[in-house]
């Protein structure tokens, strides 16, 4: 994490996200990860001081979330170039005592899993900050999900799958804090949807037996099968919030990515 941008009441705190860069095929990329302050003059400087940067690192785009009821800060965003791409929920289940119905087997994901893992989460996904711009290829979205499961092999996070007829059928990659779970990127194979509901049963009933009582996670607000998904399961919405983009490379995000080698474990945080 890089020092605060300190501009009178405003604050900004950014670190690059070099596993964003190496999905999306660029040289480096930012992410803003808390904004505060009410004036807009000290809100612009600290952003002006953050493209400053960004400029000098060769950055080809900065993302942030932030609630979607800070209207300053939106304001403040949209006036220094940033667009609103994405607007997603965090949800949130407190596992004691429920009940998840029929499931599917889950297992642990290991190395040797790593391709098969890569083309579903390329092909699998159409939601997220990077998905939903449509200023930003497809191509790199999807590679940039390619990177970020395999790259969950190695980095402590943990991977669950399902294989149905020996081929891999759903993931779910997820952090833990203690008793609590952070489930990070989960789905299935886009010809086996049915059983979506049976594999995340696999994956919360197995949580709580290993004693996991609170789970959070995030769902697009476009994903309206995602949302009816969780909230079937009983996890609660915990708030609104926007997803925003600032690109400082358009016309190579908007270019398709070209062809590279395989994909291979990154750190990331």
């Amino acid at each position: 994490m890089s020092a605060p941008l300190l501009h009178g009441s405003a604050a900004l705190a950014w670190r690059a996200t070099p596993w964003d860069a190496d999905g999306l095929g660029v040289a480096a990329t930012l992410e803003v990860t808390a904004l505060t302050g009410a004036d807009p003059a000290d809100l612009a400087a600290a952003l002006a001081d953050l493209d400053a940067r960004a400029v000098s690192a060769g950055a080809a785009l900065a993302t942030t979330r932030v609630p979607a009821a800070a209207t300053a800060i939106v304001a403040a965003l949209t006036a220094a170039g940033w667009a609103a791409i994405e607007t997603s929920h965090p949800l949130t289940l407190a596992l004691t005592g429920q009940a998840f119905g029929r499931a599917v087997p889950v297992t642990a994901a290991t190395a040797a899993d790593a391709a098969e893992l890569a083309d579903l989460a390329g092909d699998g996904f159409d939601y997220s900050r990077f998905h939903e711009d449509p200023r930003i290829h497809p191509s790199r979205a999807r590679a940039r999900y390619r990177r970020w499961i395999v790259d969950s092999l190695g980095n402590g996070d943990e991977v669950w799958i399902h294989r149905h007829r020996g081929a891999l059928a759903a993931l779910m990659s997820f952090r833990r804090h203690g008793d609590h779970v952070q489930l990070l990127l989960g789905g299935c194979r886009r010809d086996l949807t049915l059983i979506a509901p049976m594999f995340w049963a696999g994956v919360l009933a197995r949580l709580a037996a290993e004693g996991v009582a609170t789970i959070a996670t995030r769902v697009s607000a476009a994903n309206a099968g995602a949302l009816r998904l969780h909230e079937a399961f009983g996890f609660a919405r915990a708030g609104t919030d926007l997803g925003l983009t600032k690109l400082y490379d358009a016309s190579t995000l908007a270019s398709p990515l070209p062809a590279r080698a395989a994909p291979t474990t990154a750190d990331r945080t």
